[in-house]
C-alpha cells in the first residue's frame, strides 16, 4: 500500500474502509487507475471503471471519512465511466444508497430507465442494488454520500425510492439549493466531529434528502398521488405521538379521518404493516439518541415508546445485532 491510499477500518463496516485518501499525481498510468477502481469496488460495489484513453495519465484525488451513520467522499477526477452490471448486482450483496453531488464539471447518470446529467450542484440517487451507470463527460468534482439501505427505508414508502434513483435534483433553487448546500457543507466537516454531533449533522442531511426526493418523485395515477398523500400524513401522526406506548391504530385512524382498514393497505403497498414500520421507526430514534445523548437506556427506551426495557432490547438486538448499551460503546 502506498502513502497515496490510506485506509482504516471502524465498526461501521467492517469490510470496508472508512477513512480513505488517495492521490495519483505521481503514480505510472496503470498503477493510479488500479488504485482508484480498487477504491470504488471496496467503498462502494462491484463495479467496472472504464477510461477513455488507458494510456493517457490519470489525474485523481480522493478523500472520504464517516460522518455519524453516512460515509462522505471529496473527489475530483479526470474523464471516466463506472458501470455496475446486472450480473455483478447478482454476486455482490452491496446494498447502500450513494447521493452525488456534482459540484464542477458533467456526469450523466443512468439508473431503472432513467437518465440525467449533473452539474452546478445537482444531484441524484443511485442504488448499489441496482444496476446503474456513471459517465464522466469532462474532468470533474463531487461529493459521493454513502447512505446505509435501512436509513433511507425507514423515511421512504419503496415508491418513492424506486421512482427517485437516476433522477437529477437540481441544486439551482427550490428544495434541491438547500439540500445541495447543506451536502456540500457536511462533505467540509472535519473527521474529528463528536459523536453526537455527527449523528445530529447525519440525521439532518438525510431528512432534507428525504424532502428533496419526495418533491421530485414523478406520478401520474391519482389513485397512487392520493394514497401517498395519507400514508405521509399517517407517518407524520405516528411520529409526533412515537413516545406513547398507548398509541394505536385505531387512534391514528380517528386522528387522520380515515379507516383502519385504509391505512392497513397503505402500509401493505409499501411491502410492510402499520406495525412493523412502527417498531422500526421507535428502534431508530432509539438509536439517534443512543449515539446523541447521555440519556440512560432506560430512558432512551421511555422515550421512544416501548414498554419496557427487556422488550426494546430484544427489539433493538434483532435490528442491529447488538443490545444497545454495547452498541452505544461500539459506536461511541
Amino acid at each position: 500500500m502506498t502513502e497515496r491510499e490510506r485506509w482504516s477500518d471502524s465498526t461501521r463496516k467492517s469490510t470496508k474502509p472508512t477513512v480513505v485518501s488517495l492521490d495519483t499525481r505521481g503514480l505510472d498510468s496503470t498503477e493510479g487507475r488500479n488504485l482508484w477502481a480498487n477504491t470504488v469496488g471496496t467503498l462502494y460495489c462491484e463495479s467496472d471503471v472504464a477510461w477513455p484513453n488507458p494510456r493517457q495519465p490519470f489525474i485523481a484525488e480522493w478523500g472520504g471519512h464517516p460522518i455519524g451513520e453516512l460515509h462522505v467522499s471529496t473527489m475530483r477526477a479526470d474523464v471516466h465511466s463506472v458501470i455496475r452490471s446486472p450480473a455483478m448486482v447478482r454476486s455482490d450483496d452491496a446494498g447502500d444508497f450513494l447521493v452525488l453531488v456534482v459540484t464542477d464539471g458533467n456526469v450523466r447518470v443512468t439508473q431503472n430507465g432513467r437518465s440525467g446529467v449533473l452539474e452546478q450542484g445537482s444531484f441524484a440517487l443511485l442504488d448499489c442494488a441496482a444496476p446503474f451507470e456513471f459517465e464522466a463527460e469532462s474532468n470533474f468534482r463531487q461529493v459521493v454520500i454513502d447512505t446505509p439501505r435501512p436509513l433511507l427505508e425507514a423515511r421512504l414508502p419503496q415508491r418513492v425510492l424506486e421512482q427517485g434513483t437516476g433522477l437529477p435534483i437540481s441544486g439551482i433553487s427550490g428544495t434541491g439549493r438547500l439540500v445541495s448546500r447543506f451536502l456540500l457543507d457536511v462533505a467540509e466537516q472535519d473527521r474529528t466531529l463528536p459523536t453526537r454531533s455527527a449523528v445530529s449533522i447525519s440525521s439532518v442531511a438525510l431528512d432534507l434528502l428525504v424532502t428533496a426526493l419526495t418533491d421530485s418523485a414523478t406520478e401520474t395515477d391519482p389513485t397512487k398521488i392520493s394514497h401517498a398523500r395519507d400514508l405521509a400524513e399517517v407517518q407524520r401522526i405516528v411520529e409526533r405521538q412515537l413516545h406513547d406506548p398507548a398509541l394505536s391504530l385505531s387512534r391514528v385512524a380517528a386522528e387522520a379521518g380515515m379507516s383502519v382498514r385504509h391505512i392497513q393497505n397503505l402500509f401493505r403497498e409499501q411491502g410492510t404493516t402499520p406495525r412493523a414500520w412502527l417498531y422500526r421507526t421507535r428502534v431508530e430514534r432509539a438509536r439517534k439518541y443512543l449515539l446523541s445523548t447521555d440519556l440512560t437506556v432506560a430512558e432512551v427506551s421511555e422515550q421512544s415508546g416501548f414498554r419496557d426495557v427487556s422488550h426494546f432490547s430484544r427489539t433493538f438486538r434483532a435490528a442491529y445485532g447488538s443490545s444497545p448499551g454495547r452498541y452505544r460503546t461500539e459506536h461511541r
